[in-house]
């Protein structure tokens, strides 16, 4: 396979690329998959904004589209292009916004004229794959054969319609009504890589179908995949398992593996030592803190569970900050919360008993994969990705991973955080047997990325 691809050329564009900008999965998500393509033997270029953070990185070149510049930088090996965009970019804060949680008014015009650059860096690629909405009007722009890859509906990138079609020089048909950037009298850049793609995907088989199905799965979109030719495709995300590996992971106190678990008491007890908590069931969870990750519905029984056992440490910050602060300030030797650090995150992911992640929806999830390659049994919604990585161990013993739900409410997640406290105590065996078989599961990158290469080249022809 590596001598053919050596001469297929991929650009990947977004927003993020871990661990240079990293709000979230994204990040994490194009970064594997981007190595995992450069090791398979693909000519892979990732391209991304010079944010204010990064000042300072890279080598300077001619711009493209709007920028002064791009610059270029190896990546501990893997090509990156910095498209360096001042008055789009130079700004504080996150990708997005000034806070977590936060995003411009002038997201349209920062993502497009970012788009105008990526779609003149694309003209030497066999392929450009879009990651998610901040790039996707990039299929309109370029004549490169486009993957676009759907990672979170929930944020469009929306803006004036007939503003954003002069700023990208799009007109007539894209912003007629029903037309490829048109959305409800918008513009969306969403809805532009999904029906200006050659080839539309999403980050799970199951999101794909939730996303062709009714408007409250689909955010609305249900219509427009049911139209796209070919059909939206769902591809699950991966790890990076050397990165990723409890046997070798310095930043944990002692190493384990699925043969020999003993080194996780040694995490558990540093992760309740550095959250200062009594002992306890101890969940843990690693992400943005927003609504989309379900933390509302464990707010109406968060002081019952805690009474019967519940510890909870929360790493990662977003818009429902207030929120955890609060069960902190009630509970502070139950519940703590930490700014995202990598070491305070594999802590735990190596220690906690089991991974909460009651998601309201998730198109694919990365945390759960992070839990179960260090022993921590997911206690999941079962929706989206969850629903593609995450077994039931009441449902298939034989097979089981994790615990899950499927109602949104609070009640049911309650009732399934409880199932995990009682069955840790009373059948341990039962649960290092989860520990055991996530542990084992095959989460790697290089099992997506074969995938992947599969679509490009039917994308090419």
């Amino acid at each position: 396979m590596g001598a053919g691809l050596a001469k297929m050329r991929v650009l990947v564009a977004t927003a993020e690329l871990s661990p240079l900008a990293r709000t979230g999965g994204l990040g994490d998500a194009v970064a594997g998959l981007s190595r995992a393509l450069v090791e398979a033997g693909v000519d892979v270029t990732v391209v991304m904004p010079r944010y204010q953070s990064l000042a300072g990185l890279g080598d300077r070149g001619p711009g493209a589209g709007p920028a002064e510049a791009v610059y270029r930088h190896d990546l501990d090996g893997l090509p990156v292009a910095l498209v360096d965009d001042p008055p789009a970019f130079d700004r504080p804060g996150t990708p997005y916004g000034d806070a977590p949680g936060q995003e411009h008014e002038d997201s349209w015009w920062r993502w497009g004229r970012f788009a105008l650059a990526v779609a003149e860096l694309a003209a030497d690629a066999h392929v450009v794959h879009l990651q998610d909405a901040h790039t996707g009007v990039v299929a309109l722009l370029s004549d490169v054969p486009s993957v676009f890859t759907v990672h979170n509906p929930a944020h469009p990138v929306l803006g004036p319609l007939l503003d954003a079609g002069m700023l990208l020089d799009l007109g007539g048909d894209a912003t007629a009504p029903e037309g490829a950037l048109e959305w409800y009298g918008k513009a969306s850049y969403l809805k532009a890589g999904l029906v200006g793609a050659a080839q539309a995907t999403t980050v799970s088989p199951t999101f794909a179908m939730e996303l062709a199905g009714p408007p409250e799965e689909s955010f609305g979109l249900g219509d427009v995949i049911r139209s796209l030719d070919p059909p939206l495709a769902g591809i699950l995300n991966g790890i990076d398992a050397a990165a990723w590996d409890p046997l070798s992971d310095d930043l944990l106190p002692a190493p384990f593996s699925a043969g020999d678990l003993a080194g996780r008491a040694e995490a558990r007890a540093a992760l309740l030592k550095r959250a200062d908590l009594d002992d306890g069931m101890l969940f843990g969870n690693v992400g943005r803190v927003s609504a989309q990750k379900g933390y509302p519905i464990l707010d109406a029984s968060i002081d019952e569970l805690v009474a019967e056992g519940f510890r909870f440490v929360q790493v990662g910050n977003g818009d429902l900050d207030p929120m955890i602060d609060a069960w902190v300030e009630r509970h502070p030797s139950a519940i703590a919360h930490f700014e995202f650090a990598d070491d305070v995150a594999r802590l735990t992911f190596g220690g906690a008993d089991a991974y909460l992640m009651p998601s309201q929806f998730e198109p694919s999830g990365l945390g759960q994969l992070y839990a179960m390659r260090y022993g921590c049994p997911p206690v999941v919604r079962i929706t989206g990705g969850l629903a593609d990585t995450v077994v039931d161990v009441d449902e298939d013993p034989a097979n089981g991973t994790g615990m899950g739900f499927r109602p949104y409410l609070p009640a049911e997640a309650a009732k399934t955080i409880r199932r995990a406290m009682r069955y840790r105590a009373a059948y341990p065996d039962l649960w290092a047997g989860m520990q055991r078989r996530g542990m084992r599961e095959d989460l790697s990158w290089a099992r997506r990325a074969g995938e992947y290469v599969e679509l490009y080249q039917r994308v090419i022809g």
